[in-house]
C-alpha cells in the first residue's frame, strides 16, 4: 500500500505547526508519487489549516521533485469533518477536495 501512516511519524494526536507537518517529508519522498498516495491520520485527534497547508506545500514539493503535475492524495481519517478552511487551503494550492461518504476520506486532485 502506498500511505503514510501519520502517527508512525508524529507522535502528538494534535497537529497544528508547519514544522510538524514538513517532518512528513522525508517519508513521502519514500513513496510512489506517481500513483495514489494515502495520508492515514487515524489516531491523530486534531490538525489546523496551517499544518493542512504546509503539509500540502511539502507534497508540491515531493511532486515537483518527481515531475509529476497529475496526481490524486487520499486523507484518510481526517480528525475533523471537511470544512470551508481545508477547502480554501486547498485551492489555494490548485486542488480540489471533496470527501468520501462511504469512509469520510478527503480526496485531492489537481485544479483543471
Amino acid at each position: 500500500m502506498n500511505a503514510l501512516v501519520v502517527c508512525d511519524v508524529l507522535k502528538d494526536p494534535i497537529l497544528v505547526s508547519r514544522e510538524s507537518a514538513r517532518l512528513l517529508e522525508a517519508p513521502l519522498r519514500l513513496l510512489d508519487v506517481g500513483s495514489i498516495v494515502t495520508v492515514d491520520f487515524n489516531g491523530v485527534e486534531g490538525i489546523s489549516p496551517s499544518f493542512f497547508d504546509e503539509l500540502l506545500t511539502v507534497y508540491e514539493s515531493v511532486l515537483g521533485d518527481a515531475l509529476i503535475d497529475i496526481f490524486q492524495l487520499i486523507i484518510d481519517n481526517p480528525p475533523t469533518e471537511l470544512s470551508s478552511k481545508f477547502v480554501a487551503v486547498a485551492r489555494s494550492h490548485q486542488m480540489v477536495i471533496h470527501h468520501v461518504d462511504s469512509n469520510k476520506s478527503w480526496i485531492l486532485n489537481p485544479k483543471k
